[in-house]
């Protein structure tokens, strides 16, 4: 070949590599927009459902008596889900203790990268039924008619100041200072809230429609039954993986010597750990029961298991993603276990392994339902006739309020690792 003719040659090459290049590019371009926009519902249902929460709002403030109260909580700002979600219930359930109306805000959502704002009531309906919006309160109380309040101070007292601090009788109150911290949901002073939260969760607590859709439709797809005292094979148990970022909040925690968060540290639930329990002057004792080893969470799982022959399916709920991607090994090497008929004999379960075992990327949703997947694993695991949760976890404390706060709720069915 002449010097011109591999001149040629070599542009040509460079050609095609570059025009691969492009055409990989626009793929991967391609694929990050559809990945995108089909992980959140389209805007234009968040639009109608910020329009609709204004309209009730605007309702309710206008045929409502004049007499009436409201408070507006300082509130967090795109933390986690259940951080959220346990916040604004307590929110609510205060100012319904206080003969208050709630002023509820949007919710900080980043799933996508971002801080979006979305409505409320895609998520949690019961919040928002009786209560107004933020678009809402300038217009019914005026600046000039808010009184601003700091109402923090010691755990043991706290509810109680909260109580008589917006039971007076200023008609706007806004709490500009952080009630529910991390610290005082870890603290002993949460348990005064419980009897009351309870029967709050029991007769407020909703979620909305759009996430029990997706619930009964992943319910029906993968034969899962309900119903707690069921024999049929449909009956399941409810397993939380916290895994993700855990590994290095775990680490901080036990130099910290910190206990279990919010509901999971009631006295009721005590006996409800696996051996061995909680030790918070062990700082191993604290890693333990906050990343605990898979073979200590099918200890957990056997303990249910093994009084519930009929129980032959798990949803195993977990926090895997492309960041996290090694959570979906250990999620394979449980369900490898739980799945096999030595091991189940070895484990003394007496109606042998597992004959199903799902996790949250089997859920049934489709084009912009993700938003809803965390509520609808925390609904699947309400409904389960066993859970085992992870007591450092708000998610875990959280599905475990709502499981005690429902008629038959049994702290028999679940079990702490």
């Amino acid at each position: 070949m002449t010097a011109q003719g591999k001149h040629a040659c070599h542009f040509q090459v460079r050609d095609v590599c570059s025009m691969f290049g492009r055409l990989l590019a626009l793929a991967i371009i391609a694929v990050a927009g559809f990945v995108y926009y089909t992980y959140r519902p389209p805007f234009s249902l968040y639009d109608q459902l910020f329009r609709s929460e204004l309209k009730e709002s605007q309702d309710a403030i206008h045929n409502t008596v004049s007499d009436r109260k409201y408070v507006r909580f300082k509130q967090l700002q795109g933390a986690g889900f259940n951080n959220q979600a346990q916040e604004i219930l307590l929110f609510h359930h205060l100012a319904l203790q206080t003969g208050r109306t709630y002023v509820y805000q949007p919710f900080i959502w980043r799933p996508r990268g971002e801080k979006a704002q979305v409505p409320l009531s895609a998520f949690l309906r019961g919040p928002t039924r009786g209560s107004i919006s933020a678009a809402t309160f300038e217009e019914v109380c005026p600046e000039s008619e808010v009184k601003h309040v700091k109402i923090r101070m010691n755990y043991d007292r706290q509810w109680s100041h909260a109580k008589t601090v917006l039971g007076g009788d200023e008609r706007c109150i806004v709490v500009d200072d952080w009630l529910f911290n991390w610290n005082y949901l870890a603290s002993p002073g949460i348990h005064d809230i419980w009897p009351s939260y309870r029967m709050y969760l029991g007769a407020h607590f909703e979620w909305s429609p759009h996430v029990l859709g997706v619930v009964e439709r992943t319910q029906s797809e993968l034969g899962m039954q309900s119903n707690r005292s069921s024999k049929h094979d449909g009956s399941y148990m409810a397993v939380h993986l916290r895994r993700g970022d855990f590994e290095r909040h775990c680490d901080w925690l036990r130099h910290q010597r910190t206990g279990f968060t919010t509901w999971a540290t009631l006295p009721l639930l005590s006996h409800s750990t696996l051996p061995p329990s909680l030790d918070i002057e062990s700082p191993e004792s604290v890693y333990t029961h906050c990343y605990p080893s898979l073979p200590r969470i099918l200890s957990a799982i056997s303990s249910q298991a093994r009084d519930k022959p009929h129980m032959r399916r798990i949803h195993i709920l977990h926090d895997g993603a492309i960041d996290h991607p090694l959570v979906y090994l250990q999620y394979h090497k449980l369900k490898a276990a739980l799945m096999d008929k030595k091991w189940a004999e070895r484990n003394g379960w007496k109606g042998g392994p597992m004959i199903q075992v799902t996790q949250s990327s089997d859920l049934s949703v489709g084009s912009g339902e993700r938003d809803w997947k965390v509520c609808v694993d925390m609904e699947l695991a309400v409904r389960a006739q066993a859970f085992v949760g992870n007591g450092y976890s708000s998610l875990s404390s959280q599905i475990i309020a709502l499981r005690l706060a429902q008629e038959g709720g049994s702290v028999d069915d679940i079990t702490l690792v």
